[in-house]
């Protein structure tokens, strides 16, 4: 008869069966679930989402120069999945939302002609404008994984209602390719409107580059990229004939090899080789910005900011270190409520996104005042 000891081993040792073979379960249709979120479909589909990898065609090959086993990556898994479920979140939120009707629109616009529907921009100005107007051009964020034009639109359409001709550019998304191919193409549209951009009401003396989250990193590389033949021949982009009048960087995140805990996921959209790549010394702004001199530069920021209110801080306080003209705006709660990332570019049209806005345009008027 066994004893009381090994009668407790053997259920010690069931409840360890138990427990390992639940978490197996557990792992499986985790995998499984994941795997059913992830799986790509044509462009041509209704299901299509712009989110890296999610997206297949038989005529444009989305991942020409993408590294094979960031594909695969767990982490860009996961970030598939939930950069899916933002989509969806994303899409029911501006069908709440009432942009402004009297915004000329050109649509679509191809700044390589490749058939790839992340090469594309769009054009906003206001209808019957009979005189040159200043410049903007934006980038927009969604974690250097999610999104194309359309997730600003509404956001370029209110900063086009103000007076501004509005360029929206799309780019490809990791993990058909690398932060580094995204910036290839930033530079390629950049390219395009300093060719083009006299076949609209545009005043070519005063442009601003905006983006916002990984938009905002993007922007920030590609002011100076504009600048630096050196870094361009490095990072292997464009020259792009543009002088940008002012920058503006709503919640940038552009540290991407940093200590903290985003850089767990920041550091492999690079590459899953990237500390062997030439931009592996180019990751963080600091990096870079003594190659340039930075136009004045507007930050925007917000007590709820989680994903990047230290780095626009930080990126405040390198400017100023380097004596470039630079102003934060840091916002607190609007009705009570925490402000989150990105609020103004998400919400441009609740009081909160319109005065945080506002306060952005003042700060290009005030430079383009000073430029006369």
């Amino acid at each position: 008869m066994p004893s009381t000891k090994e009668k407790t081993k053997a259920k010690s040792k069931k409840a360890v069966i138990i427990f390992f073979s639940v978490l197996a379960v557990i792992v499986i249709a985790a995998v499984i679930f994941i795997s059913i979120m992830t799986k790509p479909v044509s462009a041509d589909s209704k299901n299509a989402v712009p989110v890296g990898g999610l997206i297949v065609s038989d005529s444009v090959n989305y991942q020409e120069h993408s590294d094979k086993k960031l594909a695969s990556n767990p982490i860009i898994k996961i970030m598939q999945m939930s950069w899916k479920f933002c989509a969806a979140s994303d899409t029911k939120a501006h069908e709440k939302q009432n942009p402004p009707q009297n915004i000329k629109k050109i649509k679509d616009v191809a700044y390589i002609d490749d058939a790839n529907l992340y090469h594309l921009l769009d054009i906003y100005y206001p209808e019957g404008t009979t005189k040159k107007l200043p410049v903007i051009i934006d980038i927009h964020g969604g974690g250097w994984m999610y999104g194309n034009k359309d997730l600003n639109e509404n956001y370029c359409l209110s900063l086009a209602d103000r007076g501004y001709v509005v360029f929206n550019m799309s780019y490809r998304l990791v993990p058909d390719v690398t932060v580094n191919e995204q910036l290839q193409d930033v530079m390629c549209a950049l390219k395009w409107i300093g060719e083009n951009m006299n076949s609209y009401p545009c005043d070519m003396k005063n442009i601003m580059l905006t983006g916002d989250s990984a938009g905002g990193q993007l922007a920030a590389y590609a002011a100076v990229l504009l600048q630096s033949g050196e870094l361009r021949e490095i990072f292997d982009v464009a020259e792009a004939d543009l002088d940008i009048t002012a920058l503006m960087l709503t919640s940038p995140v552009p540290y991407m090899n940093s200590s903290d805990m985003m850089s767990i996921y920041t550091k492999i959209l690079w590459g899953t080789d990237y500390k062997k790549k030439a931009t592996y010394q180019y990751m963080n702004l600091d990096q870079i910005i003594d190659y340039a001199q930075l136009p004045p530069t507007y930050l925007i920021t917000s007590s709820g900011d989680t994903l990047a209110h230290g780095q626009t801080n930080k990126t405040a306080e390198l400017l100023k270190s380097k004596n470039m003209e630079c102003k934060l705006a840091d916002y607190g709660k609007s009705d009570g409520k925490k402000l989150v990332h990105v609020f103004s570019v998400i919400n441009p049209f609740d009081k909160a996104g319109k005065t945080a806005i506002d306060e952005a345009i003042r700060f290009y008027e005030d430079i383009i005042e000073k430029n006369k």
